[in-house]
């Protein structure tokens, strides 16, 4: 679904404008391997998994997109998650990538308000659960012209991401979207 754009993935997201690339290594579904894998990565604290899963991604997007982006950085987590978890799983998937495709890796965003987990909200929900809680990490950080990757593990709706992208695109940054698994809305 990479190589094709704007494709289906693509088409969620006409509230970021100017979005040049949207992807996904593969469609998610329950009891899937991709599912597994992921499952490994966030709660079983395989964070391996996540750079592992950068990597194989990375190999399929060299040939197409190699000097695409200036630069990678991934969806936070917030402080509080970050202490019970360890890690950030959309960090190591960025990782991954990084390694891959010769694209550093820098962890430009940060979520400033801990709310509740988008994993049982409806659409709607999702939306008004993370608006305004993404802030670039140092405001001054000058991204004018600058090609991003902005990585997540998993797309539902796509309201994360948005979110995360409108700090970015303020900041003059073109945005495109990495995900290692998207469901099919």
């Amino acid at each position: 679904m990479h190589k094709d754009q704007p494709n289906q993935l693509h088409r969620r997201f006409f509230e970021i404008p100017n979005l040049k690339y949207a992807m996904a290594y593969a469609w998610f579904q329950k009891g899937s391997v991709i599912q597994q894998l992921l499952h490994q990565l966030k709660y079983e604290g395989n964070e391996a998994m996540g750079v592992l899963l950068g990597e194989i991604y990375g190999d399929q997007l060299l040939d197409f997109y190699a000097g695409k982006w200036d630069l990678i950085t991934a969806v936070p987590i917030h402080i509080k998650k970050h202490r019970k978890r360890g890690f950030n799983q959309s960090h190591r998937i960025a990782e991954g990538l990084s390694q891959k495709l010769s694209i550093p890796f820098m962890p430009l965003l940060e979520k400033s308000v801990h709310k509740k987990s988008q994993t049982r909200k409806h659409r709607i929900q999702r939306f008004e659960n993370v608006d305004s809680t993404f802030h670039l990490k140092k405001p001054s950080t000058s991204l004018k012209g600058k090609r991003i990757l902005l990585v997540d593990d998993v797309l539902t709706t796509g309201a994360t991401v948005q979110a995360c992208s409108v700090p970015l695109q303020k900041a003059g940054a073109e945005i495109s979207i990495v995900t290692i698994a998207a469901t099919r809305n």
